[in-house]
């Protein structure tokens, strides 16, 4: 099994205490928590398996045409 742990932003870096982790290719994990504000890349879209808590003072930015989904 491979495990590969990704760092700050929700998925990308920049960020931290964000992290996701990658368990060969038919599962993620990630954090219940948002740590810090992140915005999507362009034309990229994010999903999260909740609930989601995002700290006060903190901001997800989803760019006009992207989506984030929560499940």
């Amino acid at each position: 099994m491979s495990l590969t742990r990704v760092q700050g932003g929700l998925f990308g870096s920049g960020g931290s205490g964000n992290t996701a982790t990658q368990i060969g290719t038919a599962l993620i994990e990630n954090s219940n928590t948002i740590y810090s504000s992140y915005t999507l890349t362009t034309n990229n879209n994010a999903l999260s398996v909740g609930p989601i808590t995002i700290l006060t003072g903190k901001a997800i930015t989803v760019p006009t045409g992207q989506k984030w989904t929560v499940l």
